[in-house]
């Protein structure tokens, strides 16, 4: 009985141990490719593109009167 319990012990500790790895693992992938697309992001719009994207907006504003 005693060694089936510390079998159940080492089970819990080698899945939790996994689960910890994989966890880590991932958050590490996930913040390496925030990083790598907030680096994608730079100020390349001029003034009159952003005006003209923002024309291109209001033209879509569906008001009816």
């Amino acid at each position: 009985m005693a060694e089936e319990e510390e079998k159940n012990n080492k089970n819990f500790i080698i899945i939790v141990a996994v689960c910890a790895f994989l966890a880590i693992g991932l958050v590490t992938i996930l913040k390496s490719r925030e990083t790598e697309h907030l680096n994608y992001s730079t100020d390349t719009k001029s003034v009159q593109q952003e005006a003209q994207l923002f024309e291109g907006i209001k033209k879509y504003d569906n008001n009816f009167e």
